[in-house]
């Protein structure tokens, strides 16, 4: 477990200058998907900026390039895919995970005629059978599918293609090879407004409800370094979070800066499909359910998954934020997620 220096009050770095005094600059990687709202929203709305963070906002296409960006010294923190994760962890990579960003957020798609006919109320993985799902590499929503498949007696019944990004997942629903695939948002609205069928959203799938997706991770000697930065970091994303479910309208807005669909489709994907698309918590027992299902389906090989996680800053960083308005019910309700997931 992560040991970090936290003497003194919230707010305050180990020279005693507020961080709100100060200008630490941070560069963060993402992906062009609603389920890394938290950082559009902070930077756009100036949550980052009132912590006194620099904040630059990096793009990527996919996670293995980003966590290559971070260990290499490019970005200094970044939301990557749990599942990737998991397996730089097993590996030995000195990264800590300490926040939360996107939540489920992935669909199986399907292309219409597969579900032709059929009540959408039969529809499950069983239509499946024999057919081809495009992925993007080992991530979430493959998992989900992929456990779920497995708990269902269908792990020989059904083959997965794997492609670099989302954006060839994507593009395999046009290739006749491929029946189905899983898409994160906003992969997944993009090709139903094609005309294919969302069969089912991840977070819906039994054992996997509301699961964890991307995480808040960064080289573990930098949070030991500078712990005040990283908390100031959360703490933004925190009010970011409030701002998300309480102004859809400018969330959106603030989204769309980042990711190039149009403002319904993008309302859509961001607050139809899922309870919530992001949240900042590092939920260490969504991150262990997680790493269970990747022993279990023989992707990693078991090693001490608690090294590698850490809810300490979070904990702190929501406590100070609280203590600015303990009324808020959304604060609140943060409070209780981080008591039940956090344990």
């Amino acid at each position: 477990m992560l040991a970090f220096s936290l003497t003194g009050c919230a707010g305050k770095n180990t020279s005693g200058v507020s961080s709100k005094e100060k200008s630490d600059s941070l560069k963060i990687g993402y992906l062009p998907s609603p389920g890394h709202l938290l950082y559009f929203v902070a930077q756009e709305e100036g949550m980052f900026k009132d912590e006194g963070l620099n904040t630059e906002l990096v793009m990527f296409g996919e996670n293995n390039s980003e966590l290559a960006a971070l260990e290499s010294g490019k970005i200094d923190v970044g939301a990557f895919g749990s599942s990737e994760l998991v397996t730089y962890l097993g590996d030995g990579h000195e990264i800590t995970v300490f926040g939360g960003a996107m939540i489920a957020g992935h669909g199986l798609i399907v292309k219409p005629e597969l579900v032709e006919g059929i009540p959408e109320e039969n529809w499950s993985l069983d239509l499946l059978k024999g057919k081809n799902i495009g992925v993007e590499g080992v991530d979430s929503g493959y998992i989900v599918y992929r456990s779920a498949a497995k708990k269902m007696g269908l792990e020989n019944s059904i083959d997965f293609s794997i492609f670099a990004d989302g954006a060839d997942a994507y593009n395999s629903l046009k290739n006749d090879d491929i029946d189905a695939a899983i898409l994160y948002a906003p992969y997944r609205i993009l090709a139903e407004d094609e005309g294919y069928v969302i069969l089912s959203n991840s977070g819906t799938v039994s054992g996997f409800e509301d699961h964890v997706c991307c995480r808040q991770a960064s080289l573990t000697s930098s949070l030991e370094k500078d712990p005040d930065t990283y908390e100031a970091f959360l703490r933004a994303l925190i009010r970011a979070y409030r701002f998300y479910k309480t102004e859809p309208d400018k969330t959106i807005k603030d989204i769309q800066k980042y990711v190039d669909v149009d403002e319904g489709s993008l309302k859509k994907d961001t607050y139809d499909y899922d309870s919530q698309i992001a949240n900042p918590d590092p939920d260490i027992t969504g991150m262990t359910n997680f790493y269970d299902a990747l022993v279990d389906t023989g992707f990693v090989n078991e090693f001490d998954i608690s090294q590698g996680l850490s809810a300490e800053l979070y904990d702190k960083a929501l406590n100070a934020v609280v203590a600015e308005d303990p009324d808020d019910e959304v604060y609140k309700y943060l409070l209780d997620y981080h008591k039940e997931r956090d344990k």
